[in-house]
């Protein structure tokens, strides 16, 4: 038991690797080979045990930072943070233990290393991770085509999404492995060198166009520790701050404001805005998205981003944090909440539905902070959308790999939509990203500064703009049934 725990772990450390801030790329896929082989020389039942081990240890590890948030930032005893962490992890593992479970299964059932191999184990994992995407409230954070960003499997997201390149990830380590069990291993080469070419050519694809007319954006990283961020004797000189940002700008087309860049609502400080909207003309500023809370004639609180200057709109934040922006648990466990120094007050929903920012004929579509984690939520604006806006905050997470994390999922809602990403944080990263998920520019991290640059507007769209990861599901589920079905068709003739 003592080794499997110590594998489990150690699989789990290599996977990790794969992410940012590391970006070894290449041991998620000798991850997934090591693990596929497992279920091939295991029983189901015990191949579900080291996936659940692995999938546990994957979230503690890759989701320490929540520590910091919960214990260092909110002041919540350290005991809880743990159990807490913990918990998560054990949840999320449950989604690899079925994994596990059904691979292995298939391995006993079809009796075919290759036909598992080839169409039902890279299909399982990816169909896994769509499902923890989707589930209750959907959480894809680590999501094995995450750590592919950097190399040419990218060139898949723009038809599948990420989890299209989950599963040419997934296939290629099942090819690896035939070729060291030396099933088929011509056959199996000629396969992988056939990816390889298809995605060195979807890599060179231009799906969108560029619209030629270069606009100026300065994005502003207020450095504000999130421990000072809501203290009284914080406030004035947050206002200030951010309000000397705009002064010393001019003729700029657009200026973004990370997430609660104001740390009010925006009805107590409208004399505020008013006076940002005088020195907006004054600097011939187009345009400036900040993030704020408002409040709606109901009294219902919301993470928004509001437009000063030419255009005024304001976006509330669609998909909120579950146990950080909402609590679906009853009074009594929210007064407990509340003595143990937890978040327990709930911000309200956006609309599915709300308009986007424009300036000349330019649109722009807004994300806040976690809402960039769903590639299936962000096209909801495309192709209307001309560039893609994200404003975040991820002070809660400290000097933690959190924002190293974040930002590479950022960056791949670029590649999947063909469009630039404007993304302005608190603490970091703030950049420019271009359409093909390269870094134009960013700041560094956890200190105050603002970056100035252009960027182009785009048109036109991507496949996955268009279906979404309903093209993904399709693909997988056929080509996992194709794999069932041969499989059913061998044991039937060999047992006629």
């Amino acid at each position: 038991m003592i080794k499997k725990i110590i594998a489990a772990g150690l699989t789990a450390l290599f996977f990790l690797l794969g992410f940012e801030p590391f970006g070894l790329s290449f041991l998620p896929i000798l991850c997934l080979a090591f693990l596929f082989y497992y279920a091939k020389q295991n029983e189901p039942k015990d191949t579900a045990g080291f996936f659940y081990l692995f999938g546990c240890f994957i979230f503690v590890g890759g989701l320490y930072w929540l520590y910091i948030s919960i214990h260092i930032v909110s002041g919540a005893p350290s005991w809880l943070a743990i159990i807490l962490i913990c918990l998560l992890a054990a949840i999320m593992g449950i989604y690899y233990l079925i994994t596990g479970f059904l691979i292995s299964l298939a391995f006993r059932e079809f009796k075919s290393d290759f036909l598992v191999l080839s169409f039902i184990s890279p299909s399982i994992w990816a169909l896994a991770e769509m499902l923890r995407a989707y589930a209750i409230t959907g959480f894809p954070w680590l999501t094995l085509g995450y750590s592919q960003i950097n190399n040419l499997l990218v060139g898949w997201a723009p038809i599948g999404g990420v989890f299209m390149i989950s599963y040419v990830t997934a296939l290629i380590a099942s090819l690896l492995l035939l070729i060291i069990i030396k099933k088929r291993p011509y056959l199996v080469v000629s396969c992988l060198l056939i990816i390889i070419s298809a995605s060195f050519f979807l890599r060179s694809v231009e799906w969108t166009e560029s619209m030629e007319e270069e606009y100026s954006v300065a994005l502003v990283q207020g450095g504000v520790a999130q421990e000072k961020k809501w203290l009284r004797s914080e406030f004035l000189k947050t206002l200030d701050l951010y309000r000397d940002t705009l002064t010393e700008l001019e003729n700029t087309n657009i200026v973004i404001w990370p997430e609660v860049s104001i740390p009010a609502i925006s009805a107590n400080v409208e004399s505020y805005l008013k006076e940002l909207e005088i020195i907006l003309k004054q600097k011939n500023i187009d345009l400036l998205l900040l993030g704020i809370n408002t409040r709606d004639q109901n009294g219902k609180v919301y993470n928004s981003v509001i437009s000063l200057g030419n255009d005024q709109i304001t976006y509330n934040k669609r998909h909120l944090v579950p146990f950080g922006e909402y609590f679906p648990v009853p009074d009594s466990i929210r007064s407990w909440m509340r003595e143990m120094r937890l978040p327990s007050n709930d911000i309200a929903k956006g609309s599915n539905s709300q308009a986007m920012p424009k300036i000349d004929d330019i649109f722009l579509s807004i994300s806040i902070c976690y809402e960039d984690i769903f590639g299936s939520e962000i096209i909801d604006f495309q192709p209307a959308s001309n560039v893609l806006v994200n404003a975040t905050n991820n002070a809660w997470f400290g000097r933690s790999i959190a924002s190293a994390q974040h930002f590479q999922m950022s960056r791949m809602r670029a590649i999947e939509t063909g469009r630039y990403l404007l993304r302005s944080t608190n603490t970091g990263i703030t950049a420019i990203v271009k359409p093909d998920g390269k870094v134009q520019q960013q700041l560094k991290p956890f200190e105050y500064s603002v970056l100035k640059d252009v960027f182009v507007p785009m048109r036109g769209s991507t496949p996955y703009s268009n279906f979404g990861d309903l093209f993904c599901l399709i693909l997988m589920i056929m080509i996992m049934t194709l794999g069932s079905f041969i499989g059913m068709l061998r044991l039937k003739n060999k047992n006629a």
